[in-house]
């Protein structure tokens, strides 16, 4: 049977936006409102957030019902089945970017309480009465990062947030040669797509190449590379650094760098291709965002040579 929620919520909050994305993600349709004034025959569940009074809540239905507060609040006297989630999410307040939103609902606190969510909403067990008390669970991760469960899950990451970059956001790519990634695979080129089409919009986008001089005249030979070359533009930019001299004079920043790195508005993708379940992982941490810019900043500043459409370098 195909689930049709409706979710009761006075106001805009991160426990709502957790629901959401939840619902969104397993394809589960569902109703947002303030106000429930009839219960439609193809609604399965309800859910209430924070109610006041619950003692003016439409229970007497069929529908199960799960009741989220950040305290123990019971109904007596229903016919209805209703279960219950005692969380302080209800006031969580705190402002988080996209990607740690991304986060906590697939790796942290809001996951845990969607799991929750996904028991209620399937019930195998018939559960009638039961409380789930989750306050004491951590709410924030000390490191906020997170890794991917297969390359293709990072693909699909990466072109996502593609398609989201701001308009007037600048992202910072660096890359080294790797057989792993640049092999002209389905995968390269739907993500290529995406980016030429961020491209081909005038998002500016910077992509710095660390190579061997070697290694770029292999490059010139990739269908990825020779698409960017081709695409140069006022907005888009690439440049050359030499590998070698970059390893012989700031050895510490070249480890920081490899095996790759994007710097986008809010977290840092780092590229991992000793891993071979997934490409890399993102941390969402400011310091971190501020580290890689100034990292790429300095690089380019110091070693950047900058490539014209064909991939002409003066002196290579």
């Amino acid at each position: 049977m195909n689930n049709k929620i409706v979710i009761k919520a006075q106001r805009e909050s991160n426990l709502l936006d957790s629901l959401k994305s939840y619902m969104e993600n397993e394809s589960i349709e569902y109703i947002i409102t303030d106000t429930i004034s009839k219960i439609d025959k193809d609604i399965t569940a309800i859910i209430y957030l924070n109610e006041n009074d619950i003692n003016n809540i439409s229970l007497n239905v069929k529908v199960p019902v799960i009741l989220i507060s950040n305290e123990r609040k019971l109904v007596k006297d229903t016919k209805s089945v209703v279960n219950y989630i005692i969380t302080d999410l209800i006031i969580d307040n705190n402002s988080y970017t996209s990607v740690q939103k991304e986060y906590l609902f697939s790796k942290g606190i809001y996951h845990s309480f969607l799991k929750v969510i996904e028991e209620l909403l399937n019930n195998i067990d018939v559960y009638n009465g039961i409380i789930y008390d989750i306050t004491e669970i951590k709410k924030k991760p000390d490191d906020w990062i997170f890794k991917f469960d297969s390359i293709n899950e990072t693909y699909k990451w990466l072109a996502k947030k593609n398609i989201t970059m701001k308009k007037n956001f600048t992202q910072k790519v660096v890359s080294f040669y790797s057989d792993k990634v640049y092999n002209d695979s389905l995968n390269e080129i739907n993500y290529l797509s995406e980016k030429l089409l961020n491209i081909k919009k005038k998002q500016h986008i910077i992509d710095m190449f660390v190579l061997t001089k070697e290694e770029f005249e292999e490059y010139k030979t990739n269908y990825f590379y020779k698409t960017l070359l081709n695409n140069i533009s006022n907005t888009y930019n690439i440049y050359f650094v030499d590998k070698n001299a970059f390893m012989a004079n700031d050895l510490d920043i070249y480890n920081r760098l490899v095996d790759g790195i994007i710097v986008y508005e809010d977290c840092v993708y780092q590229d991992t291709y000793s891993d071979e379940i997934s490409l890399g992982f993102v941390d969402c941490k400011e310091e971190t965002i501020k580290k890689y810019n100034e990292y790429f900043d300095y690089v380019l500043e110091k070693y950047g040579q900058k490539i014209s459409i064909g991939g002409v370098i003066d002196g290579i």
